[in-house]
C-alpha cells in the first residue's frame, strides 16, 4: 500500500494513460458545454433593487431596515405576489396538490430573496426565466410592503380615532349635563354672573342701610348667591376644564384621522429593477470547469489504482 503513493509511480501512470485522461477530461468538457445549455438547463435572469425605509414607527430595538426586513418576508406579501403572477403555473405546481404550499413557497424562496446590506438598504432579488417577469416582481414587492406597512399602519390610528371619538361623546354628553344644572341655577335663583351680582347685591344693602331703605331684595339676593352661587361657580369650573379637555380631544382626533388616511410610501428606491439582457443562471463556465476537475481527478485515481492493481498481480 506503501507503493500506492509513490510519487513516481504516480506520475508514471498518468504519463502512460495521459491520452486517456486527456480524451475523458475533453469528452467532461463538451458535455458540460451541452448539458449547461439552454436545452438542457432552463436559464434564468436576474433582477435587483435596493431600497431604504422611511417612516417606520419604533415598534422595538430593530433599525428600520431590520423592521423592513421583518415586514417584507411575511407570507402575506410572498403569497400576494405567488397569486398576482399566476407562480403556480409558472413554477409547475399543482395547486391541488396536499403538499402545494410548501413546495410553492420552498421554490419561491429559491428564487426571491431578501436581505439588508452594510450600508442598511433592503437588497431585494429574483430569478426568473422572463427577464421582465423577473424586474415587475422586485417592483411588485416594493409596492406590496408598502401597502402592509400602510395598513398596519392606519390601522392603528383607526384605532385611535374610534377610541377617541367614544371618548368625545362621552364628554359631550357630561358637558351638556353640566349646562343643564348650570341653567336650572340661574333660572331657578335668577343667577346671572356671580361676581358683579354680589357686588350688585352688596351695594344695595349698603344702600338700603345708609338710606333706610327696605333690604329685603339685597338680602334675598345675597342668601342666593350664598347657597346657590358657590355651587354654580363649582360647575362652571368644571365646565371650563371639561371645555378645555374636549377641544385637546378634538385636536387629537383630527391628528389621527391624519395619519390614518395619509397616503405615503415607507421606502426610497436606491437603485431600481430593470430587466436583464444577460442570463445569470446557470454559469456555463462554473459547470464546465467543475466538470473538467472531477473529471481528470476521477481519471487520475482510476488510471493510478488500475496500474497499482497490475502491478501488484505481476508481483505476485
Amino acid at each position: 500500500m506503501e507503493n500506492f503513493f509513490d510519487n513516481r509511480r504516480l506520475f508514471n501512470s498518468i504519463w502512460n494513460w495521459k491520452f486517456h485522461i486527456v480524451i475523458a477530461s475533453t469528452l467532461a468538457v463538451i458535455g458540460g458545454v451541452i448539458f449547461s445549455s439552454s436545452k438542457f438547463i432552463e436559464p434564468k435572469f436576474k433582477s435587483t433593487a435596493k431600497v431604504y425605509p422611511v417612516n417606520l414607527a419604533e415598534y422595538s430595538e430593530e433599525s428600520e431596515s431590520e423592521q423592513m426586513l421583518e415586514f417584507i418576508r411575511t407570507n402575506d406579501i410572498k403569497f400576494r405576489m405567488i397569486e398576482a403572477f399566476n407562480l403556480y403555473d409558472v413554477y409547475n405546481i399543482n395547486p391541488e396538490d396536499p403538499l402545494h404550499t410548501t413546495y410553492i413557497l420552498d421554490i419561491f424562496n429559491k428564487n426571491v430573496s431578501f436581505k439588508k446590506t452594510e450600508f442598511e438598504t433592503i437588497e431585494i432579488e429574483v430569478l426568473d426565466k422572463d427577464p421582465v417577469r423577473a424586474a415587475t416582481m422586485v417592483d411588485s414587492a416594493i409596492v406590496f410592503y408598502n401597502d402592509k406597512v400602510r395598513n398596519i399602519h392606519s390601522a392603528k390610528y383607526w384605532e385611535s380615532y374610534h377610541t377617541l371619538n367614544n371618548s368625545i361623546i362621552k364628554q359631550e354628553q357630561e358637558i351638556q349635563g353640566l349646562q343643564v344644572k348650570m341653567q336650572k341655577l340661574r333660572d331657578e335663583n335668577g343667577l346671572l354672573e356671580f361676581e358683579s351680582q354680589v357686588a350688585a347685591a352688596s351695594e344695595g344693602l349698603m344702600e338700603a342701610a345708609a338710606r333706610g331703605g327696605n333690604p329685603t331684595y339685597a338680602k334675598s339676593m345675597l342668601n342666593n348667591l350664598k347657597e346657590k352661587g358657590g355651587e354654580l361657580k363649582d360647575l362652571e369650573s368644571v365646565y371650563l376644564l371639561k371645555e378645555k379637555v374636549l377641544q385637546n380631544m378634538y385636536s387629537q382626533r383630527e391628528q389621527a384621522y391624519m395619519h390614518a388616511t395619509k397616503d405615503i410610501t415607507y421606502s426610497i428606491v436606491a437603485e431600481a429593477p430593470f430587466p436583464s439582457d444577460k442570463k445569470s443562471y446557470p454559469v456555463r463556465w462554473l459547470i464546465v470547469f467543475f466538470s473538467l476537475v472531477i473529471t481528470f481527478f476521477v481519471s487520475v485515481i482510476t488510471v493510478v489504482v488500475l496500474d497499482y492493481i497490475r502491478d501488484t498481480k505481476a508481483a505476485q
